[in-house]
């Protein structure tokens, strides 16, 4: 079983000689490394050259697409039988990987998902909690559970997408090439809305599938300047970025394939939006969402930005209309703002911080996501096996890795 691992990338060598040494790491003939460059200028061919590893392959798209048509690229250079992506800011586990080969081996499911964790790169003026990775008990050694993708079809449709957990994903998460070809609207549209990864999610939900979750990390999230999804969050804060989300933007009014709503720098928006295109390109008509929800969720990603508060209410003002769901958005607009959180969700999450720790990733006079990757391999340890095996209990694997985290330094 070959297993493919995309990097999909755009101007951002910096941190992809990092993200792909994380990916080279992993002890496995039967893996490919597919690196797809949106057509850098900054040196990322000659940098993915250099490396000298036969399950390396490199792309390049020679003109700049959109991030949809990259995935698409991407995915037309693959070979393997499951395929994870990340972005070139994030990266794997090495040492955690033979575990997520073991799964898949035994389950063969439609995907499997896990738990990543998170790292900050330590930019100068970037962010407050960065260059350190955290651990929670609760997403850590966890014994695979099945579920179907529908089991959040309820959930989705009434936006309530805190909620939507585990789910397929093809980022940080791994999808059968089967099975991404078997929901496809064709083979040379794997992908078709703006949001790849959030496109197949929402495309397992409403077309079902037989998945394996895991609480377990076998990849980390890195977010840095660069990140397009820091750019959305940043504009949604009406803070400063570095005009990522903008970029994305307009990226995608140049391709073919839109969705039915512009995007603007709200994530919701993009969640929703993603969600009725899929609809469209489809035709899953019955599943009808609650627009009133849908509407308050992406209205309420703009509380702290006044000019995209007023530009996403001309994009849902319009939607509407074409949708004949009016009185669901003035409903909407009427209706008090939406908490961020839930007072459940709030209270989970204060509990989750009180059953986790958090060390520096520094190593090796660096503080990168190979760094990141090293500490959390290192922390983890091998007790997942013996965990999977039935040999250890969750418990004591967690008791273990707190252990070894005192040879880390301990961060806030």
């Amino acid at each position: 079983m070959k297993i493919s691992i995309v990097i999909p990338t755009r101007e951002r060598s910096q941190y992809l000689r990092h993200s792909i040494k994380t990916a080279l790491q992993i002890d496995d003939a039967d893996i490919e490394i597919v690196v797809s460059d949106n057509a850098s200028t900054d040196g990322t061919e000659e940098l993915v050259q250099e490396i000298d590893d036969p399950r390396l392959v490199y792309v390049n798209t020679g003109a700049r697409l959109s991030m949809r048509e990259n995935f698409q690229y991407a995915f037309e250079a693959t070979t393997g039988d499951y395929l994870i992506f990340f972005g070139d800011d994030d990266g794997m586990l090495p040492k955690q990987f033979r575990f997520l080969r073991q799964l898949l081996e035994t389950y063969r499911p439609d995907g499997l998902s896990w738990m990543k964790s998170t790292y900050g790169w330590p930019i100068e003026g970037f962010g407050k909690k960065t260059g350190g990775v955290r651990l929670y008990r609760s997403n850590c050694f966890g014994l695979p559970k099945s579920y179907l993708g529908s089991d959040n079809l309820s959930r989705l449709l009434a936006a309530d997408v805190a909620s939507l957990r585990p789910v397929p994903d093809i980022y940080h998460g791994c999808l059968s090439r089967a099975y991404m070809l078997k929901t496809a609207m064709n083979p040379r549209t794997v992908f078709d809305s703006a949001i790849p990864d959030v496109n197949l999610t929402y495309r397992s939900i409403l077309k079902d599938g037989n998945f394996i979750g895991v609480d377990h990390p076998f990849s980390i999230n890195g977010y840095s300047p660069a990140s397009t999804g820091g750019g959305h969050g940043a504009e949604q804060k009406n803070q400063s970025g570095t005009g990522s989300s903008q970029a994305f933007a307009k990226e995608n009014q140049a391709d073919a394939m839109s969705d039915v709503m512009p995007h603007a720098g709200s994530v919701p928006l993009a969640y929703f939006s993603t969600l009725e295109t899929l609809r469209r390109n489809h035709a899953v008509q019955e599943a009808r969402p609650d627009y009133l929800n849908w509407y308050r969720y992406v209205l309420g990603s703009a509380r702290k930005n006044p000019q995209l508060a007023e530009q996403l209410r001309g994009i849902l003002s319009d939607y509407a209309a074409a949708t004949r769901t009016s009185d669901a958005l003035s409903a909407a607009l009427s209706a008090p703002p939406k908490s961020k959180r839930s007072l459940t969700e709030r209270l989970a999450r204060v509990q989750g911080q009180l059953h986790s720790f958090r060390v520096s990733a520094a190593g090796d006079g660096e503080n990168t996501i190979l760094t990141a990757a090293h500490t959390l391999d290192g922390l983890l340890g091998e007790d997942y096996g013996a965990v999977l095996s039935g040999e250890m209990e969750q418990r004591a694997a967690w008791k273990l890795a707190k252990r070894r985290s005192t040879g880390y330094k301990r961060q806030l």
